[in-house]
């Protein structure tokens, strides 16, 4: 065996064994709260501080555009104008190119809120627009738009410029396969804009990192997913950021394939400040926390919260023997061949009685050599 039993496991996955230096200002490095005081004196604050702060800002922004503070203007101020000039423009152009008639305007507003109205019924389009919304359209006073042409806009309905895809001009090019999802970036950082300048609370404010599946059938997505967990669901995966207390998405960005920085560039699209007053707080779900993002995080002065893994963090709350059956575990459940780690093992036994503690340091190195490759090997068929 090895002199080392960690020697054949990669750096980067080993339990901390060195410890970590507890910083604190009262000289109590742990502190036990009830969850009662907990939820009084923490997030009684946060949460009211929370929606004061919307709503001084809301406010503030209505005032200074000279209009009245209502529920219609305030979807307005959130929706934002670029936003709805953009996908006015990039249906118009799908609209036009399948010989429809194109958007006149305030036509696509129409259409957004007919789909938002149209959510509220889990029944197909021909029973929602025959059977329930007319009347509760006539009891609430709403104007819905016309089915067919309701269908048809929705059926256009695109996230960036169809421009130069006809295929009738000799200037036009062919849509590089496996890169729509990105050509929604710049949609996605419009739509979620204007709420997070508004609904962020820097003061003392929570927000959540975090992925979400978006259910789609469309044959150009390049890269779904299929959870095991919600039955039925495939689709493309979106890193997001939520508001913890109040339940407000502020930002999301959907995955692609190389692409490893998706929630550092996420975060860079928060209005984030250094300055030293704020006490806005940031938690990673697991699988989040890596060094780069938290790094990101605290750089600017903000707090980080983040679930330290069994394997990877390198916790000190993490023993050996919970390490060890955490990583017996992961290989049984990713189908690395145990058989030939233990073969490698009587191999560097041998070596080591044969030729010495130099034989001994070289079977080390192709043990760890075997183990990187074994754990990659089975991270690709995961």
């Amino acid at each position: 065996m090895p002199p080392d039993p960690f020697a054949g496991i990669p750096a980067d996955i080993q339990a901390f064994r060195d410890g970590w230096a507890e910083i604190t200002d009262h000289g109590h490095p742990y502190e036990v709260v009830l969850a009662r005081d907990f939820s009084n004196d923490y997030l009684a604050e946060r949460i009211c501080g929370t929606f004061r702060n919307m709503g001084d800002k809301v406010t503030s922004s209505l005032v200074s555009l000279g209009k009245e503070v209502s529920r219609a203007s305030i979807l307005e101020l959130l929706l934002g104008d670029v936003a709805i000039v953009r996908l006015e423009q990039f249906t118009t152009e799908m609209l036009v190119k399948r010989n429809f008639p194109p958007l006149v305007p305030y036509e696509y507003r129409e259409f957004l809120y007919t789909r938002w109205y149209r959510s509220r019924f889990n029944l197909s389009n021909d029973k929602s627009f025959s059977h329930f919304m007319p009347p509760l359209s006539r009891s609430l006073d709403i104007i819905i738009m016309d089915p067919h042409r309701f269908a048809t806009i929705q059926s256009c309905t695109r996230g960036f410029s169809q421009a130069g895809r006809t295929g009738s001009e000799d200037s036009d090019v062919w849509m590089e396969a496996g890169a729509t999802l990105r050509k929604l970036n710049e949609l996605e950082v419009a739509i979620f804009s204007r709420s997070a300048s508004n609904l962020l609370n820097h003061g003392n404010g929570s927000i959540v990192v975090d992925d979400e599946l978006i259910a789609s059938r469309a044959s150009d997505v390049e890269q779904k997913v299929v959870s095991n967990r919600k039955a039925g669901k495939e689709g493309p995966v979106a890193d997001c950021i939520a508001c913890a207390l109040s339940s407000v998405l502020l930002g999301m960005r959907l995955r692609v394939k190389n692409d490893p920085e998706n929630v550092e560039q996420l975060l860079h699209t928060l209005p984030l400040s250094t300055a030293s007053g704020n006490d806005l707080e940031v938690a990673f779900d697991r699988g989040y926390g890596k060094l780069s993002s938290v790094e990101a995080i605290a750089s600017r002065n903000l707090h980080v919260v983040t679930v330290a893994g069994t394997l990877g963090s390198r916790h000190p709350f993490n023993t050996p023997d919970e390490w060890i059956s955490t990583l017996n575990k992961w290989k049984t459940k990713r189908g690395v061949d145990q058989q030939k780690i233990l073969s490698w093992t009587l191999l560097c036994e041998n070596w080591n009685h044969r030729r010495g503690r130099s034989a001994t340091n070289k079977a080390s190195v192709n043990l760890q050599a075997f183990n990187a490759v074994s754990l990659q090997q089975a991270q690709t068929r995961a």
